[in-house]
């Protein structure tokens, strides 16, 4: 069998968006092995050779969808991917600050062994309250996915009957999946996506759903 052949089709047999729309969240790419050892929080980071190769695939896989707009984080490791994707479909990708990740204030930037040796007890709390708790100086997960409502809030009137591409940092993502669904924010974590892994959420008017998750996880 061609290799990913059933993850296209998969992408293709999902039911049109009519009175719905459908966001496609892309999480960026695998990132450099030396940015992945740092609390990147809402920073640059670049990505690496399976990231760059993630891309590609992102290009194949997406191949059969009808895409109306892709967005994307300003965050270069999201919104060099989303230009890929925009691209590719002749349309162009835009940044929103809303679609920040969170930033994590003292500890943005610095390799994460060093933040966990020097400030243990916080970042105790910080995961054990996950999206509540915030990193000194920073902002919680629940106020980043409070930014990222309002800017659904602003698209939502306009995206209906549509399918949007929105590649973002994972935190934020499955923070934001979480929301939508009407799940606790500290449960985002079993929404969590590979990087480089893609989902789809349907939006009603009344609620949202799954459509698919991981898609990528089963290629031939």
């Amino acid at each position: 069998m061609e290799a990913g052949r059933g993850v296209r089709e998969d992408a293709a047999v999902l039911p049109d968006p009519t009175d719905f729309c459908r966001l496609w969240l892309l999480r960026h790419p695998e990132l450099d092995p030396e940015h992945g050892k740092r609390a990147i929080g809402d920073g640059p980071a670049d990505l690496g050779r399976r990231g760059r190769a993630q891309v590609l695939r992102w290009l194949e896989v997406c191949k059969p969808l009808t895409l109306a707009e892709v967005w994307a984080s300003p965050q270069p490791q999201c919104l060099g991917p989303a230009r890929a994707v925009a691209e590719a479909r002749q349309l162009e990708a835009v940044a929103d600050e809303r679609l920040r990740d969170q930033n994590l204030g003292r500890w943005q930037g610095r390799d994460w062994n060093d933040v966990m040796r020097e400030e243990d007890g916080a970042v105790r709390t910080f995961f054990a309250e996950f999206g509540d708790a915030k990193a000194p100086g920073g902002e919680s997960l629940g106020e980043a996915v409070e930014r990222m409502l309002l800017w659904w809030q602003d698209r939502m009137s306009a995206a209906l009957g549509k399918s949007l591409a929105i590649v973002l940092p994972g935190s934020l993502l499955a923070g934001f999946a979480a929301a939508m669904l009407g799940m606790r924010l500290s449960r985002s974590v079993t929404l969590g996506l590979p990087m480089g892994g893609i989902g789809a959420l349907d939006v009603f008017m009344n609620g949202s759903r799954l459509a698919t998750w991981n898609l990528d996880a089963l290629r031939a």
